[in-house]
């Protein structure tokens, strides 16, 4: 009997990492596989949209898998463009063109990846203006050597933003007395956002970025190291804010540094960056997750007309927490050996 093999090659989403079964009614059916999020944050100038095809063959699919021939097209056969649309009307557009990023040659936990990390071709084009909240956006893949044709629409998530003034505390510790850790006493820091912005988002995700200085004993600032680490939320629905546990956070920043005495470290500040999912994400993200039930068997969600995959939008808002107040009992926390107990000074 011969064995087909279909391999799809998609970029991994913010939200949830997935992996969907699709099939392929005839040998010679061309399949268009299309993921891309267009964003209109201001930190994300560059689109990025990935374009591969499925494949057929009767070798191991592994060893084909690694062949980027059959994961992508030949980019001078395909015309692709972005159409600005407004009231039914086309008021603006761009041709989207290519760039080779390079692909880490290791997947999750260190281990190699199955697809080719040659010729890792993405499709790309600049905002400069051109996302727009007021209009729709229709991506149109035509390829001249088949002349098969490919397209979706989407809206824009734009106008978020984070409900904090200056000077906003990042307290995690609401009572703490040196020498005696037991009388520790955790607190909250509540973040709130998009009270008088009209997002059009279905879900939120936060990334709370800690950083700080790393360097050897005795501490130079010429040969410390800037270094961060990320503590990430759930996916959030249906709420306009997110209660950051002091005692979650200290104990998520305790598993991720060590406690080697011949360095030292230094708090710099705090940062958010927020990335809102639309309504089409958020309903990828929920048929993609992980089934835990009896019945194994997924529904499949495509928004591609002709062809398999994902066109829709998010928008990434960062927050830089340059005047950000640290409280002075998170600080002494930060930085005692009766507290976080990680070199801090």
């Amino acid at each position: 009997m011969k064995k087909i093999y279909l391999i799809l090659s998609v970029f991994a989403i913010v939200f949830t990492a997935c992996e969907t079964d699709f099939d392929v009614n005839a040998e010679s059916e061309e399949v268009t596989v299309v993921y891309g999020l267009l964003d209109a944050g201001d930190e994300n100038n560059t689109q990025l949209i990935k374009i591969n095809k499925a494949f057929l063959g009767e070798n191991d699919a592994n060893e084909m898998a690694e062949d980027a021939d059959n994961v992508n097209f030949n980019p001078t056969n395909l015309d692709v463009s972005i159409y600005r649309i407004k009231n039914g009307n086309i008021i603006d557009s761009v041709v989207v063109d290519t760039t080779i990023i390079i692909k880490d040659s290791l997947a999750n936990n260190g281990e190699p990846g199955v697809f080719s990390i040659n010729n890792n071709i993405i499709y790309t084009f600049e905002n400069d203006g051109f996302l727009n909240s007021n209009s729709e956006y229709e991506l149109l893949i035509k390829n001249n050597l088949t002349g098969n044709e490919v397209s979706s629409t989407t809206n824009i998530i734009s106008g978020f933003d984070f409900d904090m003034g200056n000077g906003f505390p990042f307290g995690f510790i609401e009572t703490w007395i040196p020498g005696n850790p037991s009388a520790t006493k955790f607190t909250s820091t509540v973040v709130t956002w998009g009270q008088n912005y009209s997002d059009k988002g279905e879900q939120y995700q936060i990334d709370l970025i800690f950083n700080y200085q790393e360097g050897p004993k005795p501490f130079d600032l010429a040969s410390a190291k800037d270094k961060s680490i990320i503590y990430t939320t759930s996916v959030l629905e249906g709420t306009s804010q997110f209660e950051f546990e002091g005692e979650k956070f200290f104990n998520f920043l305790k598993n991720e540094l060590d406690t080697d005495p011949s360095l030292v470290r230094e708090f710099i500040r705090i940062d958010l960056v927020m990335t809102v999912g639309s309504e089409d994400l958020k309903t990828y993200r929920i048929i993609n997750e992980e089934i835990t039930g009896i019945v194994q068997e997924r529904p499949q969600f495509t928004n591609i007309n002709n062809g398999i995959g994902l066109f829709s939008s998010r928008f990434t808002k960062t927050w830089i927490g340059e005047e950000v107040n640290i409280p002075d009992n998170t600080t002494y926390y930060l930085i005692s050996i009766d507290g976080l107990d990680r070199n801090f000074q």
